[in-house]
């Protein structure tokens, strides 16, 4: 079977190929592609609830959120951290039931990342629900996040 020593070098030429473009991108460019993030549904035995914790020798940031509704996944990020109140929750959608869906969340970012930590987050959030348009208005001394259906 000699067809098989031609396809070993095929993909040695371009797995070769490609470490060589990963390298000759910047460390910056590379760095970005590090942080780790996943959702899940409703997940029994745990209360709502979540963590933010730096980890240990300076390695990132993680944060784990389980068992909230996506309101409240979209209150943590726009927050900063802090969950915006729910009385200073506007929302405008046409089916404000799929905001209630309950969701569990963990990103990781590395320590590279931390000050991008929850505009990531954001970001996330918009990939996975991008039915909605969050804004964040100020009204008096009390910050407002209103949530929108995208197509408005």
């Amino acid at each position: 079977m000699k067809t098989t020593k031609p396809t070993f070098v095929m993909a040695t030429i371009c797995l070769n190929f490609s470490y060589a473009q990963l390298k000759e991108k910047s460390p910056a460019e590379n760095q970005l592609q590090l942080f780790q993030y996943g959702f899940s549904g409703f997940n029994s035995g745990y209360k709502p609830g979540f963590r933010i914790k730096k980890e240990v020798a300076n390695r990132g940031k993680t944060i784990t959120v389980r068992n909230y509704t996506v309101q409240q996944l979209f209150a943590i990020a726009y927050g900063t951290g802090t969950p915006i109140n729910h009385e200073q929750v506007i929302i405008d959608v046409a089916e404000p039931k799929k905001l209630q869906q309950i969701r569990c969340y963990k990103l990781f970012v590395p320590q590279q990342q931390i000050d991008n930590f929850y505009t990531i987050m954001q970001q996330n959030l918009h990939m996975e629900f991008p039915d909605y348009n969050i804004t964040i208005e100020q009204k008096g001394n009390e910050n407002y996040m209103i949530i929108k259906d995208a197509d408005d």
